[in-house]
């Protein structure tokens, strides 16, 4: 099935585990790229060029893309509770490789499937495989998420006022320590989270991954404290998330709980309002947050925080907040952002005309008109700043593959 495949994916789970490495070595030897469910993140180098990132709504372009096109599936170790929006869009071989027989099938049509533990699998693929040559396509999809990788990081380096979520995450890559570990509430931070959180397996980290239960974060935060008392540890929330639990702040600061606590806070449920956006209705509806000054609210608990409007105020932020931290008591830092939607890569659609691929926006997209109209790809690309972004199909054609 892989020989026959033209476009084979992996899409991988959190039960490849420790076994990373070894998928990044057989993923260059067959030339296939990687596609990951959100819990796999930081099981594979992110700086693995074969890593496509994350796929659906929190997602990488370069994911969604390739995942549009595959004629070959072969999941292993995932449970992908999305997977109805992304492995029903068009018809494709499905190979299955879990350890648990169970999950055969739950998700897609079985064309093969592999009673296997995941780590166990790949090393056998591996001793019993031969090399492939260098694949137009694998140098075409690795284009395609390094082309998404320089948009991500010219993102992150804006200095736009009101001040957008890139930058935020860059400084908090920039003092996290190694094996820090991340609470990240439902929300837009997921999908930023996704984006742009740089994460090893020396990380742990925590979601409410299956039930989006907002308010999350600063329990999660706690119990990460409280379970490894020397690790780093950042709860990572939007302000509606955030005011559902905020009242623990004073448990953190009652046992003495070194937490980092950032707030994102535009005043709306953007995730919501995000799906809102595409749907056919004349107004948005429960998405207006009140403002709030989180700063001040964390200082009437004792608790030691700053606001932020600006990126060149980031720095000094998150040093006070490392500072604090260390000392053995919390901080907050409530960052007032942008409530711009992220570049919604979901709605990117992608189909076989004349023996190549035709990239075209969801016509579902806007249809509340929030958004500008958009004629093209290049135009729905420019309206989130990415104007130097490139759909697949030119990536196909620089390295000549045929539909």
């Amino acid at each position: 099935m892989v020989k026959a495949a033209k476009r084979p994916v992996i899409h991988v789970g959190r039960g490849i585990k420790a076994g990373g490495e070894k998928l990044v070595e057989l993923s260059k030897k067959l030339q296939i790229p990687l596609v990951m469910t959100g819990l796999a993140k930081g099981l594979i180098p992110d700086d693995y060029e074969g890593n496509l990132g994350t796929s659906n709504r929190a997602a990488s372009k370069a994911a969604d893309e390739i995942m549009a096109v595959a004629d070959l599936l072969i999941v292993i170790g995932a449970d992908f509770p999305f997977a109805k929006l992304v492995y029903k869009t068009h018809d494709f071989k499905f190979v299955q490789v879990d350890v648990d027989e169970a999950q055969f099938g739950r998700h897609h049509f079985l064309d093969l499937g592999i009673w296997s533990d995941a780590t166990s699998f790949v090393e056998k693929a591996l001793d019993r495989s031969e090399a492939v040559p260098a694949s137009p396509y694998f140098k075409a999809a690795a284009a395609d998420m390094q082309n998404w990788k320089e948009y991500l990081k010219m993102l992150e380096n804006q200095d736009k006022v009101p001040m957008q979520v890139a930058p935020i995450y860059k400084e908090i890559n920039a003092v996290s320590t190694d094996d820090a570990i991340y609470s990240i509430d439902v929300g837009d931070n997921i999908i930023n989270s996704f984006r742009f959180l740089k994460l090893t397996p020396k990380n742990k980290w925590v979601i409410s991954a299956l039930f989006a239960s907002m308010g999350s974060g600063i329990p999660g935060a706690i119990a990460a404290k409280l379970s490894f008392p020397d690790h780093q540890v950042f709860n990572i929330a939007g302000d509606g998330a955030f005011s559902m639990v905020m009242q623990d702040l004073l448990t953190e600061k009652k046992y003495g709980l070194g937490i980092i606590n950032v707030v994102t806070s535009n005043e709306t449920l953007n995730f919501i309002k995000s799906e809102q956006d595409d749907l056919p209705i004349d107004h948005h509806s429960g998405i207006n947050l009140a403002g709030q000054d989180f700063a001040m609210i964390a200082k009437g608990m004792g608790v030691d925080s700053v606001t932020v409007t600006k990126p060149s105020d980031l720095p000094a932020a998150f040093a006070k907040a490392v500072e604090v931290t260390n000392a053995g008591q919390p901080f907050l830092i409530d960052a007032k952002i942008s409530a711009d939607r992220g570049l919604p890569v979901e709605e990117l659609q992608l189909k076989q005309e004349n023996g190549h691929f035709v990239e075209t926006v969801d016509p579902s997209y806007n249809s509340n008109g929030d958004q500008k109209p958009v004629k093209s790809v290049a135009e729905f690309f420019a309206d989130y700043d990415g104007q130097d972004l490139k759909p697949l199909p030119e990536f196909f054609a620089e390295y000549d593959v045929k539909a």
